[in-house]
C-alpha cells in the first residue's frame, strides 16, 4: 500500500513537472515569436507597434502603452497603440515602478485621474523597467475582461518591457540624428569633414553651402584636402596657424582669404573643431565656413573714413580732442597744442588729459593775463551739459567757444573754436548801435552762413531769446517753423513764420549784404497788420455770402411758392380718386401713395421758405412706418435691369427729428445707387437695423459716442465704385462726378442733416464692384440699449511701455499721466505740438504711443497725426478732443489713429486701448 502511495506522488510530481516544462516551453515560443517580429522591424517605431500588437495576440490584451514614471505621482504616456493617448498624462492611485502587477479590478485599488479614462477596463498588468541611467518606464497593458491575467502573459510583459524602452531610445535617437542631418545639409554655413585618422586628412563630407562657397561640387571635393581653396602665401602668419592647429587636431578660428575654382578670391572666416569617438580619440575634424568679404570691406572703408577724417580735423583752426573713457588721449589735430601749448605730454595719444592740461597751467601762468577759474578746474561733463558751449578767455589775450559731448562709450569730444576775430568786430560796432538799440523793429548782423554775431534787443524779443546774448553764434533762420535753411545771396526779402507764446506770428524779414562778409537782417513783426487785413476780408466775404444767402432764400421762396400751387393741384387730385369707390383698389393704393410723396414734397419745399430762419422744433417718429412705402415709391423709377431688395429690422426704433428728412435722405441714396449703376444690370440693397457702437467711431462725417444707440441704414449698390481721390471729396459741397446731371449737393445736405441731430455718415467704395452708404440716424434717449454703459475698469498692465502726452492744457495732461503712470506706463508730457513730433521723429523706437489733442495753436492734431504718419508710421497714436461730436477732419479717420476719445476721456477705456497695444506686441 505505502509504494502505491509513493507510485502515485512520483505520477503527481512528473505530471507538474511536464506542465511546468510545456509552460515553460510556450512562454519561451511566445518570447521568441515577438523576438522574432520585433527584429524584423524596419523603424524604431515599427518596433515599438510589434510590441504592442504581441501583447495583444499573446497576452491577450485590449490595449497596451508605454509610461515614462519619472514623475512622482504621475506618469506621462510615451508610445502607445492608440495615438490619441501618446503625451497624456496618468495620476494612478499606487506606486507602479515598486513591482510587477497583475491587476484584476482597477476599481478596488483606487481612483485614476489624468487625460485617459480607464473605468472601461478591469485587468491591467505593470511591468516596471529602471534604465542604466536611473530612468523609470513601465509597459503596462489593458484589457476589458474583470478577471486577472494568465501568469505567462506577466512574464512575457516583464520580458519585452526592456525590448520597448530600446526601442523608444532608438526613436528618439533615429528623430536627433535625423534632426542634426537636416540642419547641416540645410545651413546657410558652409560645413566640410575631414577624417582625422586617414594620412592627409581627406574631405568625407561637404554640404550644398560649402559647394555654393567654394564653387566645387561634392564629388570634386571628396577625398581631396581643404588646402586647395587656400589663398594666403604658405608662410602667412594665419596659414601657419591653422596648418599647426590641423596637426594638433585642435580647434580655433581663423581668417584667411580663399580662392573659389572660378579663381575669385574672397575672405573665409573658419571655425575648427574636433569631433572624438567613445574611445576619447579624434575621429574627424569639422570646419564650418562663411563668406565675410563684404564684412572685411566694410572694415577697410571704416578705417580709410576714420583716416580722411582725421586728416581732415588736422588740417582745420578749430581744436579737436577726443578722449576714452578713463580719461587718455585718443586723438588731437594741431590746433589743439596751438591753442593749449602742453611742453612734455604735447597732447600725444595715450597721454593722460590731467597731466597734457598741468601742463599748459605752467605755461599759463608765465602770460601777461590772468588764469580763470574756468580754466583752473575744467568740467568737461558740465560743458557737455551746454549745447551752445561756453566762451573762455585764455591768458594769451585770444578768446575760445568750448563745446564737449559724451560719446555712448563714455568717450568724451572736446572742440575749440577761436572767436576773438568775431568778438573784435563787435566792440568796434558798439558805439555805432546804440541808436539801433532803440528800434521797434529787429536789426541783426550775421556772419556768411547765417550766425548772429549782433542783435538789438526787439531782433532777440522777435526771435525769440530772454535777451541778446543767448542768440550769438546762433543761425537766425533756425528760429523759424519748417523753413529750410537757405543761404540769402544778396537783396532778399522773405515772409516767415515762427511759434511764439503758443501763438503763430509772421515777420517780415529783409536781408542786404554788407560791404565785405555778411549781413544786416531787418525783422518786422507783421502778425497784427495781417490779422487785421484778414479780419477785414473776412467781413467782406461774410456780407457777400449774407447778400447771396439772401437773394437765394428770395428766390426759393418765389419757386417754393409756385410749386405749392402744383403741388395742391397733384395732392387734390390724387385725393379725389382714392374718394371715388369705383375705383380698383390698385388705382387707389397707388393715388394714395402720390398723395403722401405730395406731402412730403410739399414739407420738403416749405423748407426753401424757412432759408435763413432758425431750425423747426424736432418731433419723434417710428422707424419702419415712414420706411415702409420705400420700396413701393422708387421701385417704378429704377430701370428694369436695376434690383431692389429692403431689408427693415422688425425691431421697433423710435427716431428723434424730422421723418420727411430721414425719408428724403434715404430716397437720395437710393436715386445716387440707381445713377452709379447707369445702363449696366445691377442691384441696390437697403437695409436698416439697430445700432450702437462699443466704443466712439469716427465716420467720413460725424463721430458716434459709445453712449448712443442708432439706426444704421445702409445703401449698397452694385456700380463702378469710387476711386481714393473721389470719395476724399464726396462730402463736399457741390463736387459731383455727373457733369451737368449732378448738383454736388445730395451727400453734402444729408451730412449736413446728420450733424445737426448728431448722426453720422460713411461710405465704403471699391473701384469696379460698388458702393456702400451707411448714415446713423440717432434714435431717441430713452431707447439706449442697455448694456451701453462701460465696464468697471479692469486692472490694465502699462508696464514697459512710454507714452507721450502732447496736448496745451496743463490740467489735462497732469490727469492723464497721472492715471497712466499708475499702471506702470513712462508718461512724457509736451505742451508744444511741434516739439512732440520732432522729439518722436528723432527716436521712433523710444515711444510705445502718442495720445494728442485736437485743438491746439501752432498745429492741431490732424496736423500732428499727418506729420506722424509721414516721419513715424510705426508709432500708434490716439486722439482727444471737446470736438469730438463734430469733428470732420478726414486726417484722423480710420487707419490713421488707433482711437478717438471725447473730452471728458474715459480713461479706462483709453488705458484698455493702450493695454491692448501692449498685449498684441
Amino acid at each position: 500500500m505505502a509504494e502505491d502511495e509513493r507510485l502515485r506522488e512520483a505520477l503527481l510530481e512528473l505530471q507538474l513537472l511536464q506542465e511546468r516544462e510545456a509552460q515553460a516551453l510556450r512562454e519561451t515560443k511566445d518570447l521568441l515569436a515577438c523576438i522574432e517580429a520585433f527584429s524584423m522591424a524596419a523603424t524604431p517605431q515599427d518596433r515599438l507597434d510589434s510590441i504592442f500588437a504581441s501583447l495583444r495576440d499573446r497576452a491577450k490584451a485590449d490595449h497596451a502603452m508605454l509610461l515614462d514614471a519619472a514623475g512622482a505621482g504621475s506618469a506621462r504616456v510615451v508610445a502607445a497603440d492608440r495615438a490619441a493617448w501618446v503625451g497624456a498624462e496618468l495620476h494612478p492611485p499606487l506606486d507602479l515602478t515598486a513591482r510587477a502587477r497583475n491587476l484584476a479590478d482597477l476599481a478596488l485599488v483606487g481612483d485614476w485621474g489624468g487625460d485617459i479614462c480607464l473605468d472601461g477596463y478591469a485587468g491591467m498588468l505593470v511591468a516596471p523597467f529602471r534604465g542604466a541611467g536611473g530612468d523609470c518606464f513601465v509597459l503596462l497593458c489593458l484589457r476589458a475582461a474583470p478577471h486577472r491575467f494568465a501568469k505567462e502573459a506577466l512574464n512575457l510583459a516583464e520580458r519585452l518591457a526592456g525590448l520597448a524602452v530600446r526601442a523608444l531610445q532608438a526613436k528618439t535617437l533615429a528623430a536627433e540624428n535625423a534632426l542634426l542631418a537636416a540642419t547641416i545639409q540645410g545651413s546657410s554655413s558652409g560645413v566640410a569633414i575631414s577624417d582625422a585618422q586617414a594620412p592627409d586628412k581627406p574631405l568625407v563630407y561637404v554640404n550644398p553651402a560649402f559647394e555654393r562657397l567654394t564653387g566645387y561640387l561634392a564629388e570634386e571635393l571628396l577625398g581631396t584636402n581643404c588646402r586647395i581653396l587656400n589663398a594666403e602665401p604658405p608662410d602667412a602668419p594665419e596659414r601657419t596657424r591653422l596648418r599647426r592647429t590641423v596637426a594638433e587636431n585642435g580647434s580655433g578660428r581663423f581668417l584667411l582669404r580663399n580662392r573659389r575654382k572660378s579663381g575669385q578670391i574672397f575672405w573665409n572666416e573658419l571655425t575648427l573643431f574636433p569631433v572624438r569617438d567613445t574611445a576619447g580619440t579624434v575621429s574627424h575634424l569639422v570646419a564650418t565656413q562663411n563668406d565675410v568679404s563684404e564684412r572685411i570691406a566694410a572694415e577697410e572703408d571704416r578705417y580709410r573714413t576714420r583716416a580722411r577724417m582725421e586728416q581732415s580735423l588736422a588740417a582745420t583752426d578749430n581744436a579737436f580732442l577726443v578722449l576714452d573713457p578713463a580719461g587718455r588721449v585718443v586723438f588731437a589735430n594741431a590746433a589743439t597744442s596751438d591753442l593749449f601749448p602742453a611742453a612734455g605730454p604735447d597732447w600725444c595719444p595715450d597721454t593722460g588729459f590731467a597731466e597734457n592740461w598741468n601742463a599748459y597751467l605752467r605755461a599759463a601762468r608765465t602770460m601777461p593775463g590772468r588764469v580763470t577759474r574756468l580754466l583752473e578746474t575744467p568740467d568737461l561733463d558740465a560743458l557737455a551739459a551746454l549745447p551752445s558751449g561756453r566762451e573762455v578767455d585764455l591768458p594769451d589775450g585770444r578768446s575760445l567757444l568750448m563745446r564737449a559731448a559724451r560719446l555712448g562709450d563714455g568717450a568724451i569730444v572736446v572742440s575749440a573754436t577761436d572767436v576773438t576775430p568775431l568778438k573784435s568786430a563787435q566792440m568796434l560796432l558798439e558805439q555805432r548801435l546804440a541808436a539801433i538799440e532803440a528800434a521797434r523793429d529787429g536789426i541783426a548782423i550775421t556772419d556768411h552762413d547765417g550766425r548772429l554775431f549782433y542783435l538789438n534787443g526787439a531782433a532777440a524779443a522777435l526771435l525769440g531769446f530772454a535777451k541778446p546774448p543767448d542768440a550769438l553764434g546762433r543761425k537766425w533762420m533756425g528760429r523759424y517753423v519748417d523753413v529750410p535753411e537757405v543761404r540769402v545771396a544778396g537783396e532778399a526779402e522773405l515772409t516767415l513764420h515762427r511759434d511764439q507764446n503758443g501763438k503763430t506770428c509772421t515777420h517780415e524779414i529783409t536781408a542786404s549784404r554788407l560791404d565785405g562778409n555778411g549781413f544786416v537782417i531787418v525783422i518786422r513783426d507783421v502778425t497784427e497788420r495781417l490779422e487785421t487785413e484778414a479780419r477785414e476780408e473776412d467781413l467782406k466775404l461774410a456780407l457777400i455770402r449774407a447778400q447771396r444767402q439772401e437773394a437765394v432764400a428770395q428766390l426759393a421762396s418765389g419757386i417754393a411758392h409756385d410749386f405749392n400751387n402744383l403741388l395742391s393741384a397733384i395732392n387734390g387730385s390724387a385725393t379725389l380718386i382714392t374718394m371715388d369707390p369705383t375705383r380698383h383698389d390698385a388705382v387707389r393704393s397707388h393715388a394714395e401713395r402720390i398723395a403722401s410723396a405730395g406731402t412730403r414734397a410739399a414739407r420738403l419745399v416749405n423748407r426753401l421758405l424757412d432759408l435763413g430762419a432758425p431750425a423747426p422744433a424736432r418731433g419723434t417718429f417710428e422707424l419702419r412706418s415712414v420706411l415702409s412705402d420705400l420700396e413701393a415709391l422708387v421701385a417704378p423709377t429704377l430701370p428694369s435691369q436695376v434690383g431692389l431688395e429692403v431689408d427693415i429690422t422688425p425691431q421697433p426704433l423710435l427716431m428723434r427729428g424730422d421723418s420727411s428728412e430721414l425719408h428724403q435722405a434715404v430716397v437720395n441714396l437710393v436715386f445716387n445707387a440707381r445713377d452709379a449703376i447707369g445702363r449696366e444690370a445691377g442691384h441696390i440693397r437697403v437695409q436698416v437695423d439697430a445700432f450702437q457702437p462699443e466704443e466712439p467711431m469716427l465716420l467720413l462725417s460725424g463721430l458716434l459716442p459709445e453712449t448712443d444707440r442708432y439706426a444704421r441704414i445702409r445703401v449698397g449698390d452694385t456700380g463702378k465704385g469710387m476711386t481714393e481721390d473721389v470719395l476724399l471729396h464726396a462730402m463736399e459741397p457741390y463736387f459731383t462726378t455727373k457733369g451737368r446731371e449732378g448738383t454736388g449737393l445730395g451727400l453734402a445736405i444729408v451730412g449736413m442733416q446728420l450733424g445737426a441731430i448728431g448722426g453720422g455718415l460713411d461710405i465704403a467704395s471699391t473701384p469696379g464692384t460698388g458702393t456702400t452708404v451707411t448714415i446713423y440716424w440717432p434714435c431717441q434717449p430713452e431707447a439706449r440699449m442697455a448694456d451701453a454703459a462701460p465696464a468697471p475698469g479692469a486692472c490694465h498692465d502699462l508696464s514697459g511701455m512710454t507714452i507721450l502726452v502732447i496736448d496745451d492744457e496743463p490740467e489735462v495732461a497732469d490727469v492723464l499721466q497721472s492715471y497712466l503712470e499708475t499702471f506702470g506706463a513712462e508718461v512724457a508730457v509736451c505742451d508744444m505740438p511741434q516739439d512732440g513730433v520732432e522729439a518722436v521723429a528723432e527716436g521712433p523706437q523710444d515711444w510705445s504711443a502718442v495720445i494728442t489733442d485736437y485743438d491746439m495753436p501752432g498745429m492741431t492734431g490732424g496736423d500732428v497725426v499727418e506729420r506722424l504718419s509721414k516721419l513715424a508710421p510705426e508709432v500708434p497714436v490716439f486722439l482727444v478732443t471737446a470736438l469730438a461730436r463734430r469733428l470732420s477732419d478726414p486726417r484722423v479717420g480710420p487707419g490713421r489713429v488707433r482711437g478717438v476719445f471725447a473730452k471728458p476721456v474715459d480713461l479706462d477705456k483709453l488705458c484698455g486701448a493702450l493695454s491692448a497695444l501692449r498685449s498684441r506686441d
